[in-house]
């Protein structure tokens, strides 16, 4: 039986199971990670090293330090990033360069033919 990862989020307030196929994003900042899903993010203290195994091929690295879920991205237009959820990510020219590259190769192998 192939069971679907997750990625454990505990903090002070809060403990949950997130599946990785509704993460949006997950992005370092300072010590913590924030991992935004389709409903809700979280901040947390975690380090990327423990939660980058369990990222497929769907994530693409745009950023040292942040995850973007290519399934969930909707378009990509004036460096900026719309995914399905409504949420939003600015990106650099380079690196919105590099990423609108990955993303049309990831349609390009997802497109139904």
């Amino acid at each position: 039986m192939n069971e679907e990862k997750y990625i454990p989020i505990i903090c002070g307030k809060e403990t949950a199971k997130v599946r990785v196929s509704d993460v949006v994003m997950v992005m370092k900042d300072k010590r913590k990670l924030r991992i935004v899903t389709d409903e809700k993010e979280y901040d947390f203290y975690e380090r990327m090293e423990h939660v980058e195994p369990l990222l497929d091929s769907r994530f693409f690295c745009c950023l040292k330090g942040c995850y973007i879920n290519l399934e969930k991205v909707i378009s990509m237009t004036d460096q900026t990033i719309y995914f399905d959820n409504g949420f939003t990510f600015g990106l650099g020219r380079q690196n919105f360069i590099k990423t609108r590259q990955r993303y049309k190769l990831y349609l390009k192998k997802t497109a139904i033919r």
